[in-house]
């Protein structure tokens, strides 16, 4: 449940409890003798008004609890170069504020959602994947990316290579997540070096190490994105 629907209890509680004090107030007669009826409506709406102040003080707690575990989150948003398997946290709107406020990542906005998707079903690092987009696809904006829905330059090893042709962005991400996770990033797996980007690197552009420094390029546009996180939230809420 989010703020603003525990904002909303909260409102309806206190006008709850604002009218059992009036009905509470306003059973008592001055100056005469209530009967029976008036003197027992007046002890079930006091119960009733402490179990609603009961309800409130456990929902005060519980929210409390709540704000403590998203500080932690923002706190602990992440990424590592030293391994990419360490997933961020981050959620789709952070994603989308995020690819908003990042120089030359507003057109990649529209992939916030499948970013965090492949984080949460593939444990890869959304800003490590992020970076791969960015790179590979001019942010989203090459002719491959345009063309064939190909945003990670999937089976691009050279440039006059066809590459693999996607029926979406979306696909394009996921299924370069899944394939890190399963071929890259498992120990045993047949491309398995490491869970760092350079270790990835090895394997995934291997003709784009030491000299285009494909790594040091990943690792760059991840911290890019970091930042901005930082900029936007971080810096606020801590």
């Amino acid at each position: 449940m989010n703020f603003k629907k525990y904002l909303m209890i909260y409102m309806c509680l206190l006008a709850m409890i604002f009218s059992f004090n009036i009905v509470s107030k306003y059973s008592i007669v001055s100056g005469e003798n209530l009967s029976l009826n008036i003197i027992d409506d007046e002890k079930i709406n006091n119960e009733e008004l402490e179990n609603l102040k009961i309800e409130y003080e456990k929902l005060q707690a519980r929210i409390r609890e709540e704000e403590n575990i998203e500080k932690n989150r923002v706190k602990n948003v992440s990424y590592l170069r030293e391994n990419v398997t360490v997933i961020s946290g981050i959620t789709e709107e952070e994603m989308k504020e995020v690819l908003i406020n990042t120089t030359g990542a507003k057109t990649m906005v529209h992939l916030a959602d499948v970013f965090v998707e492949a984080e949460k079903e593939y444990g890869v690092n959304a800003f490590f994947i992020a970076g791969i987009v960015a790179l590979e696809s001019g942010f989203a904006t090459s002719r491959r990316a345009i063309e064939d829905n190909n945003l990670t330059g999937y089976e691009v090893y050279s440039d006059s290579s066809e590459g693999r042709l996607f029926s979406s962005h979306h696909e394009s991400v996921l299924h370069t997540a899944r394939h890190l996770s399963k071929n890259y990033l498992r120990e045993g797996a047949v491309y398995y070096n490491g869970l760092s980007v350079d270790a990835v690197q090895l394997m995934y552009c291997p003709d784009e190490g030491k000299d285009k420094r494909w790594e040091e390029k990943i690792d760059y546009l991840a911290n890019n994105f970091l930042d901005t996180y930082d900029n936007l939230f971080r810096n606020e809420k801590i």
